[in-house]
């Protein structure tokens, strides 16, 4: 008995720490033939708001199999039958409110809701997602993943997104989390869908064109964001790849660039950046294995000279990007280049 005691202490206590893992989700999925599509897109996880558990049993079940995860509400499944089946889930985090910053949950209560789902599912993490990167009630550290969204198109600065994204790690680190992970919400849909602010004001709203998909996604990684979620799947009640194949082709091809850069988010080691430069650029390196890969962004609208040393051939673009002299208004190249 001591023998076998000693080889399990032994095997937990040198096991190599789990890789990490860079969310890269999609919001509204609600049904399980549809997690193929996400897959051949490059998403490793998803998000619903059913509540169903009999529906949440189906989508984690697909899930399961394309080897993704997923993101539930656990209010229902708690009180459920699938209680104990929902342990085993392939469950990347409880979604435990939404923006508590616009619903004005208190903070007890929003802790209590954490230790609530902690207590049923204590094996699996938590998440909240916050209306904007600062708050008047800190949420910051209650959960295990904190989630940020700002949907800025087309009524503010495109660089907004990443200066909430900021802001909200700034809150992890006064509260002592900053190592925590924090997953930027994307925009990927039009705002006239929604209910206006303003109901006498004329409705405002588009969906935003690829190029801006692409600025914010990485503008919210160099900002500090471990992961990225794209809301939303549905337009007008109906799935984005049957109703808006084109709107869906704008998320898609940013979301399958991003999958081939997983690799370097989750096991790279960001560094100081390999080029000099100022704002309005702004970048961010990481060493992964042989190279060094460095996003940089153009956060202004208007055209940006780039640094002379990116003339030497020994920078490449990549995704078939060419060099030039100056980037484009919201531009994003990513650079790589052999260590």
């Amino acid at each position: 008995m001591k023998t076998k005691i000693f080889l399990f202490l032994f095997l937990i206590f040198t096991l190599p720490a789990m890789a990490k893992t860079f969310p890269l989700c999609m919001y509204g999925v609600n049904n399980p033939e549809d997690i193929s599509l996400l897959k051949k897109a490059g998403f490793n996880c998803l998000q619903t708001y059913d509540r169903t558990p009999a529906k949440l049993s189906a989508l984690a079940k697909e899930a399961d199999k394309q080897n993704m995860k997923v993101v539930f509400y656990p209010n229902e499944v708690a009180t459920s039958d699938y209680k104990e089946e929902a342990q085993n889930w392939p469950i990347l985090a409880w979604y435990l409110v939404d923006e508590p910053d616009v619903a004005k949950w208190s903070r007890a209560k929003t802790i209590d809701k954490r230790d609530q789902t902690k207590k049923i599912f204590p094996h699996h993490e938590s998440a909240l997602v916050i209306g904007q990167g600062r708050t008047l009630i800190s949420y910051y550290d209650i959960p295990d993943n904190l989630m940020m969204d700002w949907y800025p198109v087309p009524h503010l600065p495109l660089t907004s997104l990443g200066d909430n994204v900021a802001w909200a790690k700034e809150g992890q680190a006064a509260f002592g989390k900053a190592d925590n992970p924090l997953w930027a919400v994307v925009q990927a849909f039009n705002w006239k869908e929604y209910k206006q602010h303003r109901p006498d004001n004329e409705r405002i709203g588009r969906f935003p064109t690829k190029e801006e998909i692409r600025f914010m996604s990485y503008d919210g990684i160099v900002n500090g964001a471990t992961g990225l979620f794209y809301f939303i799947f549905t337009t007008n009640g109906e799935i984005l790849p049957k109703a808006q194949p084109e709107w869906w082709k704008r998320v898609t091809d940013v979301s399958e660039e991003l999958a081939k850069l997983s690799p370097v988010f989750e096991n790279g080691t960001v560094t100081e950046s390999i080029l000099p430069f100022s704002a309005p650029l702004a970048a961010q390196t990481r060493v992964y294995k042989k190279y060094t890969y460095t996003i940089l962004l153009n956060r202004s609208d208007k055209e940006v000279a780039v640094p002379a040393e990116l003339s030497k051939r020994k920078y490449k673009l990549m995704f078939g990007q060419k060099k030039t002299t100056s980037m484009r208004p919201y531009d994003v190249w990513i650079i790589k280049k052999r260590k």
